[in-house]
């Protein structure tokens, strides 16, 4: 059996897309919208002001429809803000300043991609910004990639000839003991990436998150892992006639299979001169893991994939400051009507109270024997009877956060859990309402 066959029959890959950037194009509301995105940074900045504490960008929390972002500061005129769970990034800018780009722009990348799906996020962006768009959303960068259960660290730059000689000017390349580890062909807008993907894991965050996505793909997580991406900017796709992310879903597969002729991998034992030089190369077959890819390239599974849009909503809602103080408010009136006198000595003898509660060393709470307990551990087994009220109700929001995050631990467990505390705070008069969290 011969090399390419041996290829074809045995490599396994997963095709997808690991980078997307892209605009919205505003609409005649989307001034509202920054207006009151301003106005929550100048009111968190504001809080720390008042009280002399000193905060960085990533302190400042805000929401965009009922959603929590952390902001990153502002650069290239755009104020940017990244989704509280990480998912993804957008930027948000004057629509009166710069007027040759659009207001609002989006950054996805492999954070919110791998564990969520490509298609669920451009959703949920959609659904984000739903009434200051028109649905317009001209690309600006795509990272199309395939990941391969290979050692390819026999691979060289020397392997490589371009269709154009500026594709391949640029060259870098990392090696440790002759292997190759990355490398880099090409510059900006068009350029090769070539990296051995599970040496890369063994010290990122995203490694358990690009474990479970390899395992569910087929991969064998004790096995090597290559990726082979390109990335491309829009100078480079627009000559493709692609100019939206629509655009792009439909002719990723050909883009792929365009970019692996425009920087290809040439098997230089099919050169029968004794001088290899460029012009030799460019004669010389390509090679057959060049072709195997051209052949498996293929979306429809990745871009099937998708997660309900409730779920994430639920998991990136965060309680804000300006919910408490609208609950706040609510409760002074109340006081107002029945007389009570709401002023700094009555927030002190609240905060008094509640600091007594806390630490459960007072007479209406029960005592918490270990006040070291870690809620967000779920493999630890919790005496829920000797919790305080206020722990035991901190516990159940852990609960319903670990259901709702897809926790480790068996769901089951979970559930049943859940229910324990239910039935121990009604046993105590608290009856909270069992809420679904799925």
């Amino acid at each position: 059996m011969n090399e390419k066959n041996i290829i074809n029959n045995t490599l396994k890959t997963i095709s997808g897309i690991d980078t997307l950037y892209y605009f919205y194009e505003s609409n005649d509301l989307y001034d509202d919208l920054f207006l009151d995105i301003l106005d929550q940074l100048e009111d968190a900045k504001g809080r720390f002001d008042k009280r002399d504490i000193s905060y960085s960008n990533k302190d400042i929390k805000i929401q965009i429809n009922k959603q929590a972002f952390t902001f990153n500061g502002k650069a290239q005129g755009f104020y940017w803000f990244t989704h509280i769970d990480e998912y993804f990034t957008i930027g948000f800018k004057d629509h009166l300043t710069n007027r040759g780009l659009n207001d609002i722009q989006i950054q996805l990348n492999a954070n919110g991609i791998y564990p969520l799906s490509l298609n669920t996020l451009i959703k949920y962006t959609d659904d984000l910004l739903v009434g200051f768009i028109t649905g317009y959303k001209p690309l600006t960068r795509v990272d199309l990639n395939i990941f391969v259960q290979s050692d390819l660290s026999w691979i060289s730059k020397e392997m490589f000839v371009a269709r154009k000689r500026s594709y391949i000017s640029i060259f870098k390349e990392i090696a440790t003991k002759h292997q190759l580890q990355t490398l880099y062909i090409g510059k900006k807008p068009f350029l090769l990436r070539l990296y051995n993907k599970a040496e890369e894991l063994k010290s990122s965050k995203k490694k358990d998150m690009m474990y479970e996505y390899f395992l569910n793909n087929g991969f064998d997580s004790l096995e090597n892992v290559f990726n082979i991406e390109f990335e491309m900017h829009r100078n480079y796709f627009k000559s493709f006639k692609i100019d939206t992310v629509d655009d792009l879903l439909q002719r990723a597969e050909l883009l792929f299979q365009d970019c692996l002729t425009a920087i290809r991998l040439v098997d230089l034992s099919t050169i029968t001169d004794n001088t290899i030089d460029s012009k030799n190369k460019n004669r010389a077959l390509t090679h057959p893991l060049w072709e195997h890819l051209s052949t498996s390239y293929k979306l429809n599974d990745f871009l099937a994939l998708e997660a309900p849009l409730e779920r994430i909503k639920r998991k990136s809602y965060r309680y804000t400051i300006q919910e408490a103080i609208e609950e706040q408010c609510a409760l002074a009136k109340k006081a107002y009507i029945h007389n009570i006198v709401v002023d700094e000595q009555f927030y002190n003898e609240v905060l008094e109270t509640f600091c007594k509660r806390k630490n459960s060393a007072y007479s209406d709470m029960l005592p918490l024997k270990n006040d070291s307990i870690d809620f967000n551990n779920p493999s630890i087994e919790i005496n829920i009877q000797t919790l305080s009220n206020l722990d035991l109700e901190k516990y159940l929001y852990t609960l319903e956060q670990d259901m709702n995050n897809y926790s480790d631990l068996d769901l089951g467990i979970l559930i049943k859990r859940h229910q324990l505390v239910h039935i121990e705070l009604k046993s105590r008069g608290i009856d909270k309402p069992l809420e679904c969290v799925f």
